[in-house]
């Protein structure tokens, strides 16, 4: 049970650190999963893609600008 603590607040830690990173994974994960078979259409996926870029590129700014 430790171990999946450790993990989520890793996890957790490179979201907060790392948004960018967090949207580029899920866009190729996305991708990866649609190439094999996922049955979303066009529409589905790039909802998907604006919604994690959308809010993402929040957590982005939020991280960059200077207080």
């Amino acid at each position: 049970m430790q171990f999946l603590r450790d993990l989520w607040g890793g996890l957790t830690d490179r979201f907060s650190q790392e948004p960018v990173l967090v949207l580029a994974v899920v866009q190729a994960i996305l991708a990866v999963a649609v190439s094999f078979g996922l049955g979303l259409t066009g529409e589905q996926v790039g909802s998907i893609l604006a919604v994690s870029a959308a809010t993402l590129g929040l957590i982005a700014r939020q991280r960059v600008t200077p207080a």
